[in-house]
């Protein structure tokens, strides 16, 4: 059995390798659909991450790009929602490959 290779998985791996994504993720994970301020606030709050609201929008964005999350407009309002299914479509056919070993 090989895994298929999917570039995707590649910028999965790209934003899921930073600390604060993985902040923001949490964040989402503990409450969803949150506002850039929101979000801002908890990370300060919560982790004492002080990064400028551009740097947080960068994260989002590349969070999103890799399918993370997703944004929506509810008026003037962005909001942002975790999305937990690219996480397991990626990592569950790799460990299942390490898992049963090499049958060589």
């Amino acid at each position: 059995m090989s895994v298929q290779f999917d570039p995707q998985i590649s910028i999965l791996f790209n934003a899921l390798g930073d600390t604060t994504r993985l902040l923001i993720l949490d964040e989402l994970r503990k409450r969803d659909e949150q506002t850039l301020f929101e979000l801002c606030a908890r990370l300060f709050e919560e982790h004492s991450v002080t990064i400028s609201r551009q740097g947080i929008t960068r994260h989002l964005n590349t969070l999103e790009q890799a399918g993370l999350i997703t944004t929506a407009w509810r008026g003037r309002t962005k909001i942002h929602t975790r999305v937990a299914a690219p996480i397991a479509d990626a990592i569950n056919p790799w460990v299942e490959l390490f898992s049963k070993g090499d049958a060589k």
